[in-house]
């Protein structure tokens, strides 16, 4: 199994795990998600690791958030979806 900030730099580097990551509207989706890519960790450790990264690095860059996936939709979806 992969860690979650490990899942998180190979999304970074995959166009085609951003373009999945975009396509997910709720968290079971999200769980699916992680479970497909064997990620050991929940929704709710992902949301967690995702924001603990943009509060270390500081707000996102433009570079930076199209990295993570395509733009600020990464950001704004677990905003939405996680209420984080």
């Amino acid at each position: 199994m992969k860690t979650i900030e490990a899942f998180i730099k190979e999304i970074e580097g995959s166009a085609e795990l951003q373009t999945a990551l975009k396509e997910i509207m709720d968290k079971d989706a999200l769980a699916a998600f992680l479970k497909k890519n064997d990620v050991d960790g929940t929704v709710e450790d992902f949301g967690k690791a995702i924001k603990a990264k943009a509060e270390a690095e500081g707000e996102l860059s433009d570079d930076d958030a199209e990295a993570v996936a395509g733009g600020g939709i990464f950001k704004n979806f677990f905003i939405f979806l996680l209420g984080l």
